[in-house]
């Protein structure tokens, strides 16, 4: 196994999980005060696309350093 591709692929899925954290923190600090919970739909669902995202990337990784393990 190349050892560089991997570290390149773990960088890159890393870059992407800050970024989608970065985004879902800002939408995380939306001040909701007050607006029904019924008007927040597309806040939440947008809320939980990027935990998704994050969830996606941290089995990624744990599936590259799982295979990378078992190269050993």
């Amino acid at each position: 196994m190349n050892k560089r591709t991997v570290k390149t692929v773990e960088k890159r899925i890393l870059k992407s999980m800050r970024e989608d954290e970065i985004q879902l923190k800002l939408l995380l600090e939306t001040e909701t005060e007050g607006i029904p919970d019924s008007q927040l739909e597309g806040l939440m669902v947008k809320i939980e696309q990027f935990l998704g995202r994050i969830m996606v990337n941290q089995n990624k990784i744990m599936l590259l350093q799982s295979i990378g393990e078992e190269e050993k």
